[in-house]
């Protein structure tokens, strides 16, 4: 798995457990203190820079994704579009 992959993975994860720990502040018997209150959004912030960080991630590696495919698939079609020329031209 690419370092990049892993990195937003990780990311996820760490976001996932955060939400988890939001959902159980909110779901908890003992209400909603003006201290809990303050970790839910201490926490929500956190959400949204991993947010932001997963989006930058994955930014790269659609850059890098479309740069591999941009190799990968202009030689091909510039021998198809040559050889597309050459049967027209022998008909």
């Amino acid at each position: 798995m690419p370092q990049g992959t892993k990195e937003m993975v990780a990311v996820r994860e760490q976001i996932m457990h955060l939400l988890h720990l939001q959902i159980e502040a909110l779901d908890s018997p003992l209400g909603l203190t003006d201290a809990r209150l303050t970790e839910c959004y201490e926490r929500q912030a956190q959400v949204q820079e991993l947010r932001e960080r997963l989006q930058v991630l994955s930014g790269l590696a659609e850059q890098e994704d479309s740069s591999h495919d941009t190799t990968n698939t202009l030689s091909p079609s510039v021998e198809f579009v040559t050889a597309s020329l050459d049967a027209a031209a022998n008909v």
